[in-house]
């Protein structure tokens, strides 16, 4: 007598573990995809936006493995900063859009892969004007919002850049550059919120 009653406290103990265990899977896939919804809804609420201020915090450079050795030898060395990523907060670097205007003043730390172009101009990436292309679109998937645009260097007609401005749920944006003369360049930093009624 004594058995059953031990048994079915554990069969029923057993059913109760396996219930709270279902339910808690089940709350978990709830929460998931209520999150999905509101960066979802955040992502659309930032497409709409016609102003996007971004500060750039990291430079990530395309270099090559002797500029790597040698930067990391004499001048990156203990400074917190790699060849391949370099902290640049405060010092101004930014991306604005204004409706179907952007400007973008940024550091360029790699290398010119060709001859062309004019030096001791501006040796960064500077551009200010109605971009060429200027795309948004929500990457549904990845969680992203996308901006493409293509751009010309302040005073070098000749140096075109396609930019690609990848801007998340939580602010934080990403900014790769794709140049005609410069190595790859690669920036993550922060969107500013702005009000646009002001």
């Amino acid at each position: 007598m004594t058995k059953k009653v031990i048994y079915k406290r554990l069969r029923l103990l057993c059913c109760l573990s396996v219930l709270i265990t279902l339910w808690n899977c089940k709350s978990k896939d709830i929460t998931a995809s209520e999150k999905y919804a509101d960066n979802l809804t955040t992502l659309k609420i930032l497409q709409e936006k016609e102003i996007y201020n971004i500060e750039i915090d990291v430079a990530y450079p395309f270099v090559k493995a002797a500029t790597q050795q040698v930067a990391n030898t004499l001048f990156l060395s203990r400074t917190g900063n790699t060849a391949n990523r370099i902290d640049v907060r405060g010092d101004g670097y930014f991306i604005n859009i204004v409706k179907d205007s952007v400007k973008g003043d940024l550091s360029f730390m790699g290398e010119r892969r060709l001859s062309g172009g004019t030096y001791g101009m501006n040796r960064g990436i500077a551009f200010e004007g109605v971009p060429k292309n200027l795309e948004k679109s929500i990457d549904k998937k990845n969680n992203k919002l996308e901006i493409k645009f293509s751009i010309n260097q302040n005073g070098e007609p000749s140096e075109k850049y396609d930019v690609r401005l990848l801007i998340f749920p939580n602010n934080k944006a990403e900014v790769e550059i794709t140049s005609t003369f410069k190595t790859f360049m690669r920036y993550s930093g922060t969107l500013q919120l702005v009000d646009e009624f002001q």
